[in-house]
C-alpha cells in the first residue's frame, strides 16, 4: 500500500504529463487546419496534371516511351515510404510500415531487390533496423527540399534502367480523425483510371513528344508533393487524436489516485481517532 505523501506524487506526476499531452493536442489542433486546407486545395491540380498528361499520351500511344517503357530487368524496384519525424502519433508509422514490410517481402520471395527512400526518422530507422537497403534524403531543405530530391533520384534510376519502377507508401488524410495507408504507382508512368472518351484535342509547342516529357515530370512531381501534404495532415490528425486519448486517460488516471488517496487519508484519519479514543478510555480506567 502506498503511503499518502507517495499517492500525491504520483497525482503531480500524472498532472504534469496531462499538462504536457493537453498542449501537444492543441498544437496538432492549430497546425492541423493549416495542413488540411493545403492537402484538400492541392488535390484537384494533381488530378489534373495526370488527367492532361494521360490524355496527351494517348495520343501517342506506343510512341509514347516515357509512358510505356519497360525496364531492362526486373532485378529491383524502388519504394519511397513518407513516415514521421517524431513519435507520439499513435500507430501513425507503425501501422504504414508493417504494410509497406508486407510488399517489400513479397518482393524479395521473388527475388526483386527493393531500394527504400526513407521520407522522415521514423521510417528510416525502422527499415533499417530490419536491415533493408534504405535511402534518405537530406535534412535541409525541409519537406519541398526532400521531395525534389526523392523524385529526382528514383526518376534517374528508372531512367538509368537500374529500377523496374518505383512506388509510393504513405498515410492519405481523411478526416480528423482518420487516416489511411496508402500505396501509389509512380513508375512506370500510367493512365488507368481515366476517361479513355475524351475528345479534347491540343495544339503542342514545341513537339507533343517534349511536351509529354514535361507534363511526365510535373506529373510525378506533383504526385510527390501530393503524398507529403497527405502525409503531414495525416500526422497531424494522428497526433491530435493519440494526445486527446492520453489527456483523458491522465484524467482518469488522477481521478483513480485522487480515490485511493481520500480513502487512505480516511484510514488515517480513522486510525487516529481509534488511537485518541483508546488513549482516553486507558487514561479513565487508570484514574478509576
Amino acid at each position: 500500500m502506498f503511503t499518502q505523501r507517495e499517492i500525491r506524487k504520483r497525482i503531480a506526476v500524472v498532472q504534469s504529463t496531462r499538462r504536457i499531452t493537453s498542449s501537444m493536442k492543441h498544437v496538432a489542433a492549430a497546425r492541423l487546419r493549416g495542413a488540411q486546407q493545403k492537402a484538400l486545395s492541392d488535390r484537384p491540380y494533381t488530378r489534373a496534371i495526370h488527367e492532361i498528361t494521360a490524355r496527351v499520351s494517348r495520343r501517342l500511344g506506343r510512341d509514347a516511351p516515357l509512358m510505356w517503357r519497360r525496364p531492362r530487368s526486373l532485378d529491383c524496384v524502388d519504394l519511397v515510404v513518407i513516415t514521421s519525424d517524431r513519435g507520439l502519433c499513435g500507430g501513425f508509422n507503425e501501422n504504414l510500415l508493417h504494410q509497406a514490410e508486407d510488399g517489400i517481402l513479397d518482393h524479395l520471395t521473388h527475388n526483386i531487390a527493393v531500394r527504400c527512400f526513407a521520407a522522415g526518422r521514423q521510417g528510416a530507422r525502422w527499415l533499417a533496423s530490419r536491415g533493408y537497403d534504405v535511402v534518405e534524403p537530406p535534412r535541409e531543405g525541409g519537406r519541398e527540399a526532400a521531395a525534389a530530391w526523392i523524385m529526382r533520384s528514383v526518376w534517374e534510376r528508372y531512367e538509368r534502367g537500374e529500377s523496374a519502377g518505383c512506388n509510393l507508401a504513405f498515410n492519405r488524410f481523411v478526416s480528423a480523425s482518420r487516416h489511411k495507408a496508402a500505396f501509389w504507382n509512380l513508375l512506370p508512368l500510367s493512365h488507368r483510371g481515366f476517361d479513355r472518351e475524351h475528345n479534347i484535342e491540343y495544339i503542342y509547342e514545341p513537339t507533343r513528344e517534349e511536351l509529354l516529357d514535361a507534363l511526365a515530370r510535373e506529373s510525378l512531381t506533383s504526385a510527390m508533393n501530393q503524398a507529403f501534404l497527405e502525409s503531414e495532415a495525416a500526422e497531424h490528425s494522428a497526433r491530435m487524436t493519440a494526445m486527446d486519448a492520453a489527456t483523458r486517460n491522465a484524467d482518469d488516471m488522477i481521478a483513480h489516485l485522487r480515490s485511493i488517496y481520500n480513502r487512505a487519508r480516511q484510514e488515517h484519519i480513522t486510525s487516529e481517532l481509534m488511537d485518541i479514543v483508546n488513549g482516553a478510555e486507558a487514561l479513565r480506567m487508570a484514574q478509576a
